[in-house]
């Protein structure tokens, strides 16, 4: 029996929500049974949710097959296992959005979630209009904007604020980028509005952040599950030992050594600490973008053992 979905609002969008890696394979076409069962891993692990889309979903490497496909197992897959989600519908224009949405509401998505076409920057009225119509055509089904600097601008928080009093089901953000200051001037804008980074739940949660849309949940989604529960809790003394140990490991492990060193995007990298945490995803990205390697697998996890052996998954324990 699949089980009821709590419906997504302002107010009960929180907590670890996991992002969605789809497998490729040899032909750079999707494996539907690897990701039916990627999916369902998340089921039972504390996470509050989970979603498609973004970089780490390669969602601009998708046609519209693969899309519907996509959409059409994640929602499925997710609701078997008693998880929302939410089906990221970024794309160039406001026509592909809108049938992306389609396709999202058969399938039964809890939330749409879309960054601003990204091409050339949009004005701020065409930022208002961009909303307003997908809103419309999403009717009753919330969206999650996503902020963030690939689309070219940022929404300022009173631009934001603006939204979120003309459009009530704009129900939250994604902005992995927003500091702490940054984080207040848009809940003094819009104080309902549910506002997530990432994994920084130590320094976001006690200032009004709702929670993260992460990536590290692919290395060990216990230990991102349990820093955003202490936090919530205000069990920040606790969290403390938690969140400076995933901090070292997302700057030391991933950042400094595959960004800055290796030159890997995203969605390379979270393929990598997705695989050296058990997942069935591969290293395979969409062409012409690099892939990484089983020797970054290998140095991500000797890199842990050595440095924060408290952040490895079971199974390498």
């Amino acid at each position: 029996m699949t089980t009821r979905i709590k419906p997504l609002t302002r107010k009960t969008l929180t907590g670890v929500w996991s992002a969605l890696i789809l497998p490729w394979n040899d032909r750079d076409e999707l494996d539907a049974r690897r990701f039916k069962q990627e999916v369902r891993s998340y089921g039972g692990t504390g996470v509050n949710g989970i979603y498609t889309g973004g970089t780490t979903g390669e969602f601009y490497a998708q046609d519209d097959a693969t899309f519907e496909r996509v959409t059409q197992i994640a929602c499925e897959q997710a609701h078997a296992v008693g998880l929302p989600v939410q089906i990221g519908v970024s794309a160039l224009s406001t026509r592909t959005v809108r049938q992306r949405i389609r396709v999202a509401i058969k399938a039964k998505a809890d939330a749409l979630q879309v960054a601003l076409p990204f091409w050339l920057e949009l004005k701020d009225d065409e930022v208002k209009r961009f909303i307003h119509e997908i809103a419309a055509e999403a009717g009753r089904t919330p969206l999650i904007v996503y902020v963030t600097g690939r689309s070219k601008r940022k929404i300022v928080p009173q631009l934001l604020g603006e939204i979120a009093d003309e459009v009530p089901t704009f129900i939250g953000t994604k902005d992995t980028g927003l500091d702490v200051k940054a984080l207040k001037a848009v809940l003094k804008e819009a104080p309902d509005l549910a506002v997530f980074g990432g994994e920084d739940f130590f320094e976001k949660i006690p200032a009004g952040g709702r929670g993260g849309y992460c990536s590290i949940t692919g290395f060990n989604v216990a230990k991102v599950v349990e820093l955003y529960q202490l936090c919530d809790a205000g069990r920040m003394k606790e969290a403390k030992p938690l969140a400076e140990a995933l901090h070292r490991y997302l700057y030391e492990a991933l950042v400094n050594p595959l960004v800055k060193e290796a030159g890997l995007w995203d969605s390379a990298i979270d393929r990598i600490q997705r695989v050296a945490g058990g997942g069935v995803v591969g290293l395979r990205c969409q062409s012409p973008y690099r892939s990484g390697t089983d020797a970054h697998v290998k140095r991500l996890i000797a890199w842990c053992r050595k440095n924060t052996p408290e952040l490895l998954p079971p199974h390498l324990v």
